[in-house]
């Protein structure tokens, strides 16, 4: 693979490019030390169409994620077009740029969905307020530890998850260490207890955000090994995303 895996510029020109070529709306949400965090979106093929959001990039250490929105979107297949999609490519550009988790004022974003007067997160929650209700959310993710893919399921439902995960371990191992964050498992999938009283002291994740703020009932984490080879990592994202739609209407 040989496009930049922490260019923000690239990133956005890209989806600039895309939502031409799709013919979906762009929508610039925040700027964010000169750079513009923005989402594509579609608009509803049918009133019954399932509404699906995708993200990445919200720590910028984890760049396969972006990649494989990037080349999901460029390859967006046919039967992907009976979905109502809202995508957020890159969430969190300075960190992409500097290799870093945090964002340029040391915050991690993703224990701060909560907070409403924080930039970009309360452009982003204006925006995604304003799409809900969504039927999927997929957030994708990397593990400096990870010893393979794993995934988040909020809330738990353990049948799906597994099946996610049973198609991507045709391209990518599955963690099968006794314990993922220090957490038991099942085959990789972790079901954490949503307790609303723990997010609200140690901060939302953006998953948890869209379970308890949108009410979204099928949200999935989707973490790659980061230290593995890139082009398989990518790949393992694009097998989660073409599965979980898949699976959606089933």
């Amino acid at each position: 693979m040989t496009v930049p895996f922490h260019d923000p510029l690239w990133v956005q020109k890209k989806i600039t490019s895309l939502s031409k070529k799709l013919g979906w709306k762009k929508k610039h949400l925040a700027t964010v030390s000169n750079y513009s965090i923005t989402a594509l979106f579609s608009s509803a093929p049918s009133p019954s169409a399932k509404h699906v959001y995708l993200s990445a990039g919200i720590h910028g250490d984890e760049p396969a994620g972006v990649l494989a929105l990037i080349e999901w979107l460029e390859n967006l297949s046919s039967a992907s077009y009976n979905y109502q999609f809202t995508v957020i490519p890159l969430i969190n550009p300075w960190g992409l740029k500097h290799n870093s988790r945090l964002n340029e004022q040391g915050i991690d974003l993703n224990r701060a969905f909560h907070k409403v007067d924080l930039s970009p997160i309360k452009e982003i929650r204006r925006f995604l307020e304003d799409r809900a209700p969504f039927d999927l959310a997929l957030i994708l993710h990397e593990d400096y530890d990870a010893q393979g893919v794993y995934l988040y399921e909020t809330p738990a439902n353990l049948c799906l998850g597994k099946k996610i995960l049973e198609e991507v371990s045709k391209t990518c191992a599955i963690d099968n260490r006794p314990k993922i964050e220090g957490r038991k498992h099942n085959g990789g999938v972790l079901s954490r207890p949503v307790k609303k009283s723990w997010f609200e002291k140690n901060g939302y994740p953006e998953a948890i955000y869209f379970y308890f703020q949108l009410g979204c009932k099928k949200i999935y984490t989707i973490e790659t090994p980061s230290e593995w080879d890139i082009v398989k990592r990518v790949q393992a994202h694009l097998s989660a995303i073409d599965t979980a739609l898949s699976l959606l209407n089933s």
